[in-house]
């Protein structure tokens, strides 16, 4: 069956799908697609410039604002809401066949079937932490897989990897063709021995930097963020703004800005395009229920927490965490005592979700006051005619999303 025939095939199932209320279509239209033909992701991807963008924490964000950037002087087809596996991926590569450029998000484990399926113009790796680890890999194993399928690259590939991780370091250090990222990034919660040769990692310059006794340490970054100023090679620089709040959102617009600069777009116009952008697939979007005006936030593992909660610290007095624990949210909510919940103290928190208690046994032990309540609109009957921002897991996240009007 011709392929054009066979997307044609797959949109009208995923247009049944969203005509049914069953989701967005996405997802049906790739698995029709790779059903009816296995390989549609190589042939999709010829003739096209790939970008792939991975890591554990920022893919969403960094893709959509990598595709806002290239939009500048390009077509270009993306995922960029989200859908980063498979069949994602073909979908997402099923729109606009004419469009010479494709920003694909891929989940950290489907990168070497997509570095193999596109053989990539540009490959982003941001990060890698810890995730659920009863449907992920450990980290070390996941850096394993990248290193491996790296190598695999097309020669005239480019990597723009982030020289403050040392997993990505690692993974990417064989690598000829590379870029090396830098926001200035403090420390590593995974990271206290050497990916390399596992003897202890040393951290310095109140964690700045990092080596090993091996030989293994961070790289010269020739992208710089500091403070909001990108810094280049041959002294280009450029002011990044983000419409985004949080300083993990201001990196991943510098990551963008870099990108985007590859296939020929200027620092500037990119730098102005992504300012623009200030809500990624319902990510910092503003949900009224009841009386309440909740800001959106996701936050999905250790880091992710983390930095959701710093950005938020700056934000309302008072914070709806909501926490399920179905398989995209990880089953196993053990990763609650890897999250650092003292920012929460001096704020008024309000707890719901599946594993509401679960949340509730952790914010205790940091002696956080907090109240329970069955659900979001107990919550804002809670709250009253405020602001608050609600941050949730992957599935209570998603399901709040769509109420957001658009």
């Amino acid at each position: 069956m011709k392929l054009r025939i066979v997307i044609g095939v797959a949109n009208f199932f995923g247009a049944m799908s969203r005509i049914a209320k069953r989701g967005s279509g996405v997802m049906v239209t790739g698995r029709i697609i790779l059903k009816l033909q296995p390989d549609a992701v190589r042939i999709l991807s010829r003739k096209r410039k790939v970008i792939l963008i991975s890591g554990t924490n920022g893919k969403t964000t960094t893709t959509s604002l990598i595709y806002t950037a290239l939009l500048e002087k390009n077509e270009v087809v993306s995922n960029y809401t989200g859908a980063n596996l498979f069949a994602g991926l073909a979908a997402a590569l099923s729109k606009n066949l004419s469009a010479p450029l494709a920003a694909l998000e891929v989940d950290e484990m489907v990168m070497p079937w997509a570095i193999k399926q596109t053989e990539p113009e540009m490959v982003v790796l941001l990060n890698l932490g810890r995730d659920q680890l009863d449907r992920l890999s450990e980290v070390r194993l996941v850096a394993q897989k990248w290193k491996d399928a790296l190598a695999t690259l097309p020669k005239r590939c480019l990597i723009l990897a982030d020289a403050d991780d040392p997993f990505v370091v690692w993974a990417a250090l064989d690598w000829s063709n590379i870029l090396w990222f830098s926001a200035g990034g403090h420390g590593h919660i995974d990271a206290s021995t050497c990916p390399a040769c596992g003897a202890v990692l040393r951290w310095s310059q109140d964690g700045a930097n990092y080596s090993c006794e091996c030989g293994f340490a961070r790289p010269d970054a020739q992208w710089v963020l500091t403070g909001d100023e990108l810094q280049g090679p041959e002294h280009q620089s450029v002011k990044v703004v983000s419409g985004i709040p949080g300083r993990a959102a201001l990196s991943n617009a510098a990551r963008a800005i870099v990108a985007a600069s590859f296939f020929g777009v200027a620092l500037y116009d990119s730098a102005m395009s992504i300012s623009r952008v200030t809500s990624v697939d319902g990510r910092f979007a503003k949900l009224r229920i009841g009386n309440t005006d909740f800001r959106l936030l996701l936050s999905k593992n250790p880091a992710s927490w983390r930095e959701t909660l710093s950005t938020s610290e700056s934000g309302p007095e008072r914070v709806l965490l909501v926490v399920n624990a179905n398989t995209q949210d990880g089953k196993d909510t053990s990763w609650l005592w890897d999250v650092d919940f003292t920012a929460l103290k001096k704020r008024y928190v309000v707890v719901t979700g599946e594993r509401r208690l679960d949340v509730s046994a952790r914010l205790t032990v940091n002696e956080i006051p907090h109240h329970l309540v069955p659900d979001e609109n107990a919550a804002a009957t809670l709250l009253g005619e405020v602001e608050a921002d609600l941050i949730a897991s992957y599935t209570a996240f998603h399901r709040l999303a769509k109420s957001v009007t658009r």
